[in-house]
């Protein structure tokens, strides 16, 4: 309604003024009416687009379709073959029969091997008949791109509310613990396939420009616009500098700065359509359903070639935020006011690049905690509902909240890190994640099972004893050797916060009894530890907070969370009714 109305009091100008300026000639007046009806024809275009996808099964009624189809597959329509039968693209209202239990895939489709109906597992097959002749066999990164749009579908029923018919299914985890059809369960692959997932997620809830409903010649159409419109900000720009039409300097600047904007603004459109993933989707989508008459095509080729090595930037930051409460200043930005408006706390910390140490220690721990039942007579939800082993580190029998767990896990990291002088993987992942953890409860805490709002005030809590107890202890230039043993002492001083009592123990106990020659044991511990919370945390009902993260750039968390998803685990494991803490 905004635009109708602005277009509307363009038209009234046009009407106003054109009549009048007769010295300038039918010619460019035509072409000052066709650069302000453009913009109309471009809104009216978007209109019929979006009209068309939320009917479309492809977009609008998706979700529906796809909670419909898993649950078709799940009841016996999937196959057995390594990767499973999920929706790629091509859906249509001649594949879709309704029924009592919603909708569902005609089973003459499925059969059907030439279906404009594209499956997973007909991408996999059809890579393995190209024998290194076509794109999707030369570029294994394009079947990736594949898995991911389709797991973004699945994912798309649990940001819209649905219930997952796979949760708990033998088959989804045996395919995420697999590696998602990956030959090798490269643990860099699995998590780029996921963060081209959120990606798209990400442009489908937040993106500016409506990449996923534009196809064909609908882009096409939308392109040529924006074409037109560039064109048209040239011409119009043009004509003010050789008619001299505005004759004040202040206006000539306002106009050509907005004649500028407009041509830069359809620019950065057409930039971001064309390199999007979203028209490398389409594009794929014709080759697959028309590979015989593709393949033979060379100029096909170089264009497909061509954009799928285009890539801008994408929303989705694939980064891990860092912060510590013995430490904060180390992880805060120097100027965070434009960061903190945009991005909220989170904006004011320091991040890091997802190393590959952590990525592996996640999926060793997935394997481990997922994949480790053997008895073959166990259900697809014992096995998902595994609990994290807390008892392996050890404990007391004291209760706490899982915030005060991280907590005094993250002051025990920090000291063990500070003695250690170990640069191992474990260390790196342990390091790397308990920072993140300890980021969590300060800047993102809806994201971690305990009440936000307790979160929030526990770890300040914690955050201000902290500083009081190291007041003295962390400003001056001893060896990390002295600084530990300053520390530790402060934080376990009788009047000092709980958390940070039995951190500073379990941090001198890690020391102590691995410390010298076994440094690499306890490295694996703490990477072990920190993953497995990983685990424990991700499964959440909490779909909102995972959505707004999406809109600030993104966490590794909500990675984890898709992870499991996928994977059939829909909820956490039942939380240990006393979180053992040496």
């Amino acid at each position: 309604m905004d635009h109708l109305a602005m277009y509307a009091w363009c038209g009234y100008l046009i009407w106003l003024c054109v009549p009048l300026a007769g010295w300038l000639g039918n010619f460019n007046k035509a072409v000052f009416v066709a650069f302000s009806v453009l913009g109309l024809v471009k809104l009216g275009l978007n209109l019929a687009a979006f009209w068309s996808a939320s009917g479309s099964f492809a977009l609008g009624k998706n979700a529906r379709l796809v909670v419909g189809y898993m649950a078709q597959l799940v009841s016996g329509g999937a196959g057995d073959g390594q990767v499973p039968r999920y929706i790629v693209m091509g859906e249509a209202k001649k594949h879709v029969e309704k029924s009592a239990e919603g909708y569902r895939v005609k089973r003459d489709v499925l059969d059907d091997r030439f279906s404009s109906l594209v499956t997973l597992d007909r991408v996999w097959r059809q890579a393995e008949a190209e024998h290194g002749n076509g794109v999707l066999a030369q570029r294994p990164g394009l079947r990736d791109l594949c898995l991911s749009y389709s797991l973004f579908k699945l994912l798309r029923r649990r940001l819209s509310g649905y219930p997952l018919a796979e949760a708990g299914s033998e088959e989804a985890l045996d395919f995420v613990l697999g590696g998602m059809g990956g030959a090798s369960g490269d643990a860099g692959r699995v998590f780029r396939v996921l963060v081209d997932e959120l990606r798209f997620a990400s442009d489908f809830y937040y993106s500016p420009i409506p990449l996923c409903i534009f196809g064909g010649w609908c882009a096409a159409l939308n392109y040529l616009c924006s074409v037109l419109l560039i064109v048209g900000a040239v011409a119009v720009g043009w004509i003010y500098l050789v008619k001299d039409v505005v004759h004040s300097t202040p206006y000539k600047v306002v106009t050509f700065l907005l004649l500028i904007a407009v041509a830069l603004v359809e620019a950065w459109e057409v930039g971001c359509g064309v390199s999007s993933n979203w028209t490398k989707m389409a594009l794929l989508g014709h080759y697959i359903r028309h590979e015989k008459t593709w393949r033979r095509s060379r100029f096909v080729h170089a264009i497909l070639t061509a954009v799928i090595r285009l890539r801008l930037p994408t929303r989705w930051r694939h980064k891990i935020g860092q912060n510590s409460v013995l430490e904060p200043r180390r992880f805060l930005k120097r100027s965070g006011f434009l960061s903190e408006k945009l991005y909220g706390k989170a904006g004011l910390m320091r991040s890091v690049p997802v190393s590959q140490e952590v990525r592996d220690a996640v999926m060793r721990s997935l394997r481990s905690s997922y994949g480790r039942m053997d008895d073959k007579g166990s259900t697809a939800a014992q096995r998902v509902g595994a609990k994290v082993d807390w008892a392996l580190y050890g404990g007391d029998g004291s209760s706490s909240s899982n915030t005060e767990l991280i907590l005094t896990w993250h002051v025990a990291t920090r000291l063990f890190e500070m003695k250690s002088k170990s640069a191992s993987p474990d260390m790196i992942a342990a390091s790397h994640l308990s920072n993140y953890f300890a980021y969590l409860a300060a800047a993102a805490p809806e994201l971690l099972p305990d009440s936000a709002e307790w979160c929030k005030k526990r770890y300040e809590e914690v955050s201000e004893d902290s500083r009081a107890a190291l007041l003295g202890a962390d400003g001056g230039n001893e060896s990390a050797e002295v600084r530990y043993e300053q520390m530790t002492k402060a934080l376990s001083g009788a009047s000092r916060d709980a958390v940070l009592q039995r951190g500073a123990e379990l941090g001198r106990h890690l020391v102590e009894q691995y410390g010298g020659e076994d440094e690499a044991s306890a490295c694996r511990i703490l990477a072990d530890f920190w993953s497995e919370m990983a685990l424990y945390v991700a499964p959440s009902e909490n779909v909102k907070g995972h959505v707004q993260a999406m809109a600030r750039g993104g966490e590794f968390i909500t990675l984890i969370w898709a992870l499991l998803l996928h994977a059939g685990v829909t909820t956490r494991p039942d939380t240990p009714g006393s979180a053992a803490i040496p």
